[in-house]
C-alpha cells in the first residue's frame, strides 16, 4: 500500500524456440517452457480484501485520498498509460522499440498476450466489482471499464513488461521497472482499481516473469537480440530523458 500512497507525490514532482528471428517474430511460444496456467498463480495473488474488513478500509482510504488530492498533471500522466503499449517504456530506454528492436517488440508482445490470458482467467474466477461500481462516491479520472477488478489487467501488463524488458536491458533496469510500476499505480490513482488489485497484479507479474526468464525459450530469445540491444543502448545515459522518482 505504501508505494501506492506515494504515487501522488511522484506525480506532483514529476520465448521462443531456438529458431530464426523471423519465426520468433511471427509466433514465439512458451509451450515447451513454463506453463502459464492460471491455477499456478492463484496462490500468488490470493484473494481481495473481504467487504467490511480492515484491509478493505485501507483500500477505500487510499482511493478517497487519491480522489481528494488529484492534480491535472497527475491525471494527464495517468492517461499516458491508458493504452498498453511498449512505447511507454521508450523514455526509460532511450530508443524507439518498434524501429530499433522489432524482434524484441514482437516477441515480448506475444508473451504479454499469454500473460493476459492468465490474468483474465484469474479475474473471472474472483469476480470483484470495480470500486466505482460498489461505491458511488468514487469518480474515476480514466474511462470506465466493465470488467472485474482483481487483479488489474493494466497493472499486470505494465509490471510484467517492465520486468521482462529489464531482464533484456539490465543497463536501464531501474528506469524500466519504475515505468512498469507506474502503469499500475495510475489505475488506483484514478479510481478504476483498488490499491489491492494493483498489488496483486505486481505479485502476479513478478511470479510470471521469474518463470518466463528461467525458461530455455527465453534464453534462446535473448540470444537473438544482440544487435537490437546494441541499437537500443547506443544513446549514452546522459542523453536520456529525465525521470523523477
Amino acid at each position: 500500500m505504501k508505494g501506492l500512497v506515494c504515487f501522488t507525490a511522484f506525480l506532483t514532482t514529476s520465448l521462443a524456440l531456438a529458431q530464426a528471428p523471423a519465426v520468433l517474430a511471427q509466433a514465439p511460444t512458451l509451450d515447451a517452457g513454463p506453463q502459464l496456467q492460471a491455477r499456478r498463480y492463484q496462490g500468488v495473488i490470493g484473494k481481495p480484501p473481504a467487504p467490511g474488513s480492515y484491509a478493505e478500509a485501507d483500500d477505500l482510504a487510499i482511493l478517497r485520498w487519491n480522489q481528494r488530492t488529484r492534480t491535472a498533471e497527475g491525471i494527464i500522466h495517468s492517461w499516458r498509460f491508458l493504452n498498453r503499449n511498449l512505447s511507454a517504456f521508450e523514455p526509460a530506454i532511450g530508443g524507439d522499440l518498434a524501429k530499433s528492436a522489432p524482434t524484441l517488440s514482437k516477441g515480448l508482445v506475444h508473451v504479454l498476450a499469454q500473460v493476459d490470458g492468465v490474468k483474465d482467467q484469474l479475474k473471472d474466477s474472483i469476480a470483484r466489482p470495480r470500486p466505482f461500481v460498489s461505491h458511488d462516491e468514487f469518480k474515476p479520472c480514466l474511462p470506465l471499464e466493465k470488467g472485474w477488478s482483481f487483479p488489474s489487467g493494466h497493472a499486470t501488463w505494465f509490471a510484467t513488461a517492465g520486468l521482462l524488458l529489464a531482464d533484456l536491458l539490465p543497463e536501464r533496469r531501474d528506469r524500466i521497472v519504475a515505468v512498469g510500476w507506474q502503469g499500475g499505480y495510475a489505475r488506483a490513482y484514478c479510481g478504476v482499481h483498488y490499491p489491492s488489485d494493483v498489488e496483486a497484479s505486481q505479485r502476479l507479474a513478478q511470479a510470471i516473469s521469474r518463470d518466463v526468464i528461467a525458461s530455455p525459450q527465453w534464453r534462446a530469445f535473448k540470444q537473438q537480440l544482440v544487435e537490437e540491444r546494441q541499437r537500443l543502448l547506443a544513446v549514452p545515459p546522459a542523453g536520456l530523458p529525465l525521470l523523477t522518482d
